[in-house]
């Protein structure tokens, strides 16, 4: 059986709301705004990479078992984990279904229409749905809905980054020859490949599955059993100085 990893409230200081009220979409048309929504999940995203990488999936996308703590889009938590075999083939088919579940989680939040939102009738009808999409992000949707593409949006982003900008090297300096970086970098225009995984956020919000508390715990342990063994020694040389 899969090792379960349920991150509770106890003894959590964070202020947690679940996404599904965050996004507002209790109202008719929501009230977060397009930027702000594309925020949180880009970062939802890089949660899901990090979860990934540390040998663990998403047990549920519901969007009432996801926190956003602190009303801060960048730290992202899911409720609840499990942790992957170590067979890479079933790891990968993991990875792809969270994948194609968060992009269809972020759909049905952009279109209000979670409720009613089936699998199958997102695939036949996808380009009725891009309609009330980012229009910059429709590709990256379509790829994942309809041919299984097993990309982050993370990656997608941070690769649209850097082809326009080589794009735009190109527009400003025909043949990109002499000058083009000078010209690009003093225009305030620059790519730089950005955390993939929002690490610093992400090793304290999943530090149960980070080995990080493993070994702060170690830590804490370590000074005592010096201690100990220390005095165990003094009292042995003790003992011996004194038979002699």
């Amino acid at each position: 059986m899969a090792k379960v990893v349920t991150f509770s409230k106890e003894n959590n200081t964070d202020v947690e709301v679940n996404l599904y009220d965050w996004t507002g979409r209790e109202g008719e048309l929501g009230n977060i705004g397009e930027e702000n929504m594309r925020e949180v999940f880009l970062n939802m995203d890089k949660a899901m990479k990090y979860v990934h990488n540390h040998g663990y999936c998403v047990k549920s996308f519901s969007p009432f078992e996801i926190q956003v703590l602190n009303n801060s889009p960048r730290q992202i938590k899911f409720n609840t984990l499990l942790e992957m075999p170590n067979d890479f083939a079933i790891r990968e088919k993991l990875k792809n279904e969270d994948i194609f579940h968060s992009a269809c989680l972020q759909i049905g939040l952009y279109t209000n229409s979670l409720r009613y939102l089936k699998e199958s009738f997102l695939k036949e009808n996808f380009e009725e749905f891009a309609k009330n999409l980012p229009q910059d992000d429709v590709p990256y949707y379509r790829g994942v809905i309809q041919r299984g593409a097993g990309v982050y949006y993370c990656e997608y982003l941070a690769e649209r980054k850097k082809k326009d900008l080589e794009m735009l090297e190109r527009e400003v300096n025909g043949d990109g020859k002499d000058g083009s970086k000078q010209l690009i970098k003093a225009s305030g225009v620059t790519f730089k490949e950005e955390s993939m995984t929002n690490d610093k956020i992400n090793d304290n919000i999943y530090k149960q599955i980070n080995g990080l508390k493993d070994t702060a715990f170690i830590n804490y342990l370590i000074f005592p059993t010096l201690i100990l063994l220390t005095g165990i020694a003094i009292s042995v040389l003790a003992l011996f100085f004194s038979l002699r």
